[in-house]
């Protein structure tokens, strides 16, 4: 494990992907960062964080030992190692498919993965984290964004909170490293949110009622309709209303 300190830059993903082309980062190095300036979810969607309050890293990963099918165990081993922090000071966590971390019904945080390819071969993989921690007031468009400390009342250290999170995340990769598939699949399978409850989905313009049964390992959403019928659907063919 290495850690590196950013004062400030506009995406912690593309500052680790450019230590990535360089030949500067090893499996396992964190690049956490005190001010992000231009945070990148998921899409086209941008995360913001208030400066020195949230924890804002991204962590290089080198998984050579799992198979091209088998990359959403990344997405997989992250967010659960995330839910396992939160669940030390929350209750009622989950994860929304396939990597936002909830906390009831707000987001907490938020985890954009990122392959690097050179060619037919991966190079690494980066997982970028937004977690929000000491940040108690968010902007109009983020009404469903939360943080532990508006959850706990406690105000938290950066430094150890990143600690316990690293070191969590470190535990769930050797666990994978250690071909724990089934283990992950389960821990991942039960923090899903509204598993088994009928919830409202859009899809090809249409909106449909289902529920969520299962995640492929491919990472597709598998949901039962009302018509017993079961489809599994990719990222960029769905979304929960």
């Amino acid at each position: 494990m290495t850690v590196k300190y950013i004062k400030e830059c506009a995406s912690s993903n593309t500052y680790a992907a450019n230590e990535i082309e360089k030949g500067l980062a090893e499996d396992l190095t964190f690049y956490i960062v005190e001010n992000q300036t231009d945070g990148r979810g998921q899409g086209n969607n941008i995360w913001y964080s208030e400066e020195g309050k949230n924890l804002t890293f991204s962590v290089v990963l080198k998984p050579t030992f799992l198979k091209p099918d088998e990359l959403f165990y990344l997405s997989k081993v992250i967010s659960i190692a995330i839910t396992d922090y939160v669940g030390l000071f929350c209750s009622d966590y989950s994860i929304k498919w396939p990597n936002d971390i909830y906390i009831k019904n707000k987001k907490v945080a938020g985890i954009l993965i990122e392959n690097i390819w050179y060619g037919n071969n991966l190079k690494a993989v980066i997982s970028g984290v937004g977690l929000n921690i000491n940040q108690q007031k968010f902007p109009e468009q983020l009404l469903n964004a939360t943080s532990l400390i508006m959850n706990t009342g406690i105000p938290f250290k950066l430094k150890e909170s990143f600690n316990f999170v690293s070191n969590l995340i470190i535990t769930r990769y050797n666990l994978l490293k250690d071909d724990k598939f089934q283990q992950i699949d389960d821990d991942y399978c039960k923090l899903l949110y509204k598993k088994n409850i009928v919830s409202n989905f859009k899809i090809n313009d249409f909106n449909y009622q289902a529920k969520i049964i299962d995640v492929e390992k491919s990472g597709k959403l598998v949901l039962q309709f009302n018509d017993n019928t079961v489809k599994s659907f990719a990222m960029h063919e769905i979304k929960m209303l």
